[in-house]
């Protein structure tokens, strides 16, 4: 972790674009953004500071939309946090795709901010407030956060900011995001990506108040706090309070524990990630990425929501957060002092003993029932010996039609070629830029996907990618 101070863009034409930003409208932003992109992108593909632009969508998102909302499974804006991997996704790809993916991540900010629920909103310098010790800062900042005192949390982070080391600070932001991730993952995924952006574009200085948010969100809405109780209890059990018996990461173990995992009943996943930490010495980023591989294998379990359900989106998004959530997990750990290590895998296993459950009307989970697994042997067998073009092409034509099943086994076809796995991987990246209305989800989950794809080195790392193609196919 480096918590770098100043941005490293042209703050200037960062700050023009925030306000143009903030003048746009939903009609507007699509042609006005053109228009400062120029007549053909691809022809002169410096001609625009495209840092600049992402940092001032950032910005713009975290000032300018209010990211709590007052129900029992709180509403975050993805304009911020949907950016950042939009912005990870452009690595790499040509002028086109790269300004596609930028567009999206400008329509979807000013799209939030001319929403009911997020918007007018003003991100204001909050009061620093200290109890007499920073021990009872953190203990009022943590009993306001579970009893919905937003206001009161966002005052006492501040207080914090000039009280507790940054590394400590930024350790105990994300315990909190810990305590909600079975109830809404949000709680750690924003302030994770946040970190992310914060290092890589924005720095410090500017970058604190996107950590505003994450507090203020898992205040704001009813967390159940059951899985988080029991974490603790099972750090205290097994002589993990000081923080994991091993820190190495452990690539050959991730198979049988993810197996051992997949093979458990749920209620039965947390104690043995518990055990694994303490009496196998698995590091947590061990368990985090056995459980990863884990929720891949349950995913494709899932059968698709129904389009003309209610809330469709909402309902079809939930059980792939499973597979962001871990990937944030992953990364978090990183910037975590070992004791909450211990709590993140250990919330690894909680997140597994819910399994990728699709939300009722109430937004409650429904349980996780495993169906049969995408891609389906005999749509594999299909496509099997034919050329990567043709697989890839059948791939094109899938995804918009919504057939999952071939979408799915194309990625097995083409896994078996041996063929480069960035030929397949555009092709991805390229279809999510025909996001329709899953507020960024497309951009979130593919990188996340990709991440997982290129981290893992096990012969069915390609599960990952046929996970996203059996999302990019929902909503194409």
């Amino acid at each position: 972790m480096s918590f770098q101070l100043a941005m490293r863009t042209n703050e200037p034409l960062v700050l023009e674009l925030i306000q143009w930003i903030c003048a746009a409208s939903p009609d507007s932003i699509v042609n006005e953004t053109i228009s400062r992109f120029g007549p053909d992108p691809s022809a002169d593909p410096g001609s625009i500071d495209e840092d600049a632009f992402w940092t001032a969508t950032v910005l713009a998102a975290t000032h300018h939309v209010n990211n709590q909302a007052h129900n029992f499974m709180g509403f975050v804006s993805h304009a911020m946090i949907g950016a950042v991997d939009a912005r990870k996704l452009a690595h790499g790809q040509p002028a086109p795709i790269r300004r596609l993916l930028l567009l999206q991540s400008l329509v979807q900010v000013v799209a939030d901010m001319h929403d009911l629920y997020l918007s007018p909103y003003q991100l204001l310098p909050a009061r620093p407030f200290q109890e007499a010790s920073v021990p009872e800062s953190i203990r009022c900042l943590r009993r306001d956060v579970r009893i919905g005192e937003y206001l009161a949390v966002d005052h006492r982070l501040v207080g914090l900011r000039d009280a507790l080391p940054t590394a400590d600070l930024v350790d105990l932001i994300l315990d909190i995001g810990l305590e909600g991730i079975v109830t809404d993952d949000h709680t750690l995924i924003s302030p994770v990506l946040s970190l992310s952006i914060i290092d890589d574009l924005i720095g410090w200085q500017r970058g604190f108040d996107l950590l505003r948010w994450a507090p203020r969100y898992s205040a704001s809405f009813q967390v159940d706090v059951g899985s988080y109780e029991r974490s603790l209890a099972l750090r205290d059990e097994f002589d993990l309070r000081a923080g994991p018996r091993a820190s190495h990461f452990q690539p050959e173990r991730i198979l049988p524990l993810s197996e051992h995992l997949l093979a458990a009943s749920p209620a039965d996943r947390p104690r043995l990630v518990a055990r694994a930490l303490a009496e196998d010495c698995c590091a947590p980023a061990t368990v985090a990425a056995a459980a990863a591989r884990a929720a891949c294998t349950m995913y494709l379990m899932v059968e698709p929501v129904p389009h003309s359900d209610y809330d469709a989106v909402s309902r079809e998004v939930a059980p792939i957060h499973i597979g962001n959530s871990l990937r944030m997990l992953q990364e978090g750990l990183a910037y975590m002092q070992p004791p909450t290590q211990v709590l993140a895998a250990l919330q690894a296993g909680s997140l597994l003993e819910r399994g990728p459950s699709v939300i009722d009307r109430e937004f409650r989970f429904v349980p996780f029932t495993p169906g049969r697994a995408f891609p389906f042997p005999e749509d594999v067998a299909a496509l099997t010996g034919r050329s990567p073009t043709y697989i890839l092409d059948a791939l094109d034509a899938a995804l918009p039609a919504h057939d999952y099943r071939t979408a799915t086994a194309a990625v097995h076809a083409y896994a078996a070629l041996d063929a480069p796995p960035t030929a397949l991987i555009d092709r991805l990246v390229a279809a999510a830029c025909t996001d329709n209305g899953t507020i960024l989800h497309n951009f979130k989950h593919l990188n996340s996907m990709i991440t997982q794809f290129y981290r893992s080195q096990l012969p069915d790392r390609w599960d990952f990618l046929a996970q996203a193609a059996r999302f990019i196919a929902w909503y194409c």
